[in-house]
């Protein structure tokens, strides 16, 4: 083993990969330029379906790579970890009886192996070259579940948690992309903004499990009856909106009520206490700002719950 080889690796080693196959590439070609004569792989272990697949080589001229050989064992053992590997299948393979490391992470489960033919000196390389790219295989994963769980978080701070649905600022977002796009004459886009008007007496009645069940039908209905290119989104307790991106006329928004109105009557038939809904109406494109657009819509929707009301209320004296 020269010094120059064992700079490389020092200098490997101390590399900040940005994946685990940028790592793989450069401790190959490490070992490769240790042995340029020899048959080196990297291969992946399957547990679950008792195989170890080959995703990277040097010196075979790419027939190694992908190759999958069957594990001779269901785990890993104290010896050498060329063991784990079926014989024949390494021998049908050209490979022989080669030497290897196991690629080990810190929970003690073994993910890989390094793989070498011959017997030159450089083989002394493979544990270490093992190790790196065993904290490497670690270090990608945990920065990739890191920021799996920043995604997620970000999520939550954007998700209304009864629903699921987008709430109120991520909505406030979509309405003011909408908005703008409008204004520029992209696209017209009309805003339905729904209110629950007896959520508050079902959660005096039943509790809150009954009102949060109400709200839940009615986001899944509408959350069934928009597009994937529309917006739907919790603004307030018992009021829901949608953004119907391309509906230039009312008659467009209205036709999506009465779908929704359709599939609500449906569902909700057997539940304790009936929804009662009302609507308003907004065309972005009409609207001085995305906010007062919505608000214009949270206003015609409060109007026709007090008319509803109030139409109730003589109803119930003339009787």
């Amino acid at each position: 083993m020269t010094l120059s080889i064992l700079d490389a690796l020092a200098r490997t080693a101390a590399r900040r990969f940005q994946s685990f196959a940028d790592a793989a590439t450069s401790v190959l070609d490490l070992l490769h330029a240790a042995a340029p004569a020899e048959r080196i792989a990297l291969a992946q272990i399957d547990w679950e379906e008792g195989t170890c697949r080959v995703i990277d080589a040097r010196g075979d001229d790419g027939a190694l790579r992908g190759a999958i050989v069957p594990l001779a064992a269901r785990f890993p053992s104290a010896g050498d970890a060329s063991e784990l590997l079926d014989p024949q299948a390494l021998t049908a393979l050209g490979i022989g009886r080669p030497s290897a490391a196991s690629l080990d992470a810190s929970d003690g489960s073994t993910v890989g192996m390094l793989l070498a033919t011959g017997a030159g000196a450089h083989l002394a390389l493979l544990p270490v070259a093992a190790r790196l790219l065993s904290y490497e295989w670690e270090s990608v994963s945990t920065r990739a579940e890191l920021r799996r769980l920043s995604e997620i978080a970000r999520d939550r701070e954007r998700t209304d948690p009864v629903t699921g649905l987008a709430n109120r600022r991520s909505l406030l977002d979509a309405i003011d992309r909408e908005w703008e796009l409008g204004r520029r004459g992209t696209v017209v886009s009309h805003l339905v903004v729904c209110r629950i008007a007896g959520r508050d007496a079902v959660r005096e009645r039943a509790g809150d499990a009954a009102a949060d069940l109400l709200l839940k039908d009615v986001a899944e209905v509408f959350g069934g009856g928009i597009r994937r290119t529309d917006h739907l989104g919790r603004v307030d307790d018992n009021l829901l909106a949608a953004v119907l991106v391309g509906c230039k006329e009312p008659a467009g928004a209205l036709a999506f009520v009465a779908r929704c109105e359709r599939v609500l009557a449906g569902l909700t038939g057997g539940r304790p206490a009936p929804i009662e809904l009302a609507y308003g109406f907004q065309a972005l494109v009409d609207a001085p700002s995305p906010e007062e657009g919505l608000v214009a819509a949270e206003q015609a929707a409060r109007s026709a719950v007090a008319r509803e009301a109030g139409a109730t209320e003589i109803r119930g004296e003339a009787a």
